[in-house]
């Protein structure tokens, strides 16, 4: 089953804010900063922001979680990772803006492997680790 990031208002501004920011520099003609690394309206220029743009649109609309046959399939944009819901022994709630396949403050820690962890935000958290157990009961719940 698949579970798409929660999305909050911090994200939401964090994203649209800086594509938006990238289209005004375009539409208005002019670096607010004033510090032009890559001449914005050369051809590197587009290039550049476009990929950046591109990235974050890619990362907005593909990060979830795919639950099927025994693994948790994580994906964030371009990055992808699998681990075995057998290997998952600590689930902890976490609120936290470090970097993460997250688009939420309101995450989860799923600790894995020899001491391994990755931080997610499903959406519908609750139906997410439900259906953890459902494979993998020896899972341990915290903060909960």
């Amino acid at each position: 089953m698949y579970f798409p990031s929660k999305k909050d208002a911090w994200f939401i501004a964090m994203f649209w804010g800086f594509i938006l920011f990238i289209v005004f520099i375009y539409v208005f003609g002019t670096d607010p900063v004033g510090l032009q690394f890559i001449a914005y309206k050369s051809i590197w220029g587009y290039i550049l922001s476009g990929s950046i743009i591109a990235l974050l649109l890619w990362i907005w609309f593909k990060t979830g979680y795919l639950l099927e046959s025994g693994v948790l399939k994580i994906q964030s944009g371009p990055f992808k990772r699998k681990i075995n819901i057998d290997d998952i022994y600590r689930v902890n709630k976490l609120k936290s803006l470090f970097t993460a396949p997250a688009l939420s403050v309101d995450r989860i820690v799923i600790l894995y492997g020899n001491n391994h962890e990755i931080i997610i935000s499903p959406k519908n958290e609750k139906e997410f680790l439900e259906l953890l157990l459902k494979v993998n009961p020896n899972i341990e719940l915290m903060n909960r």
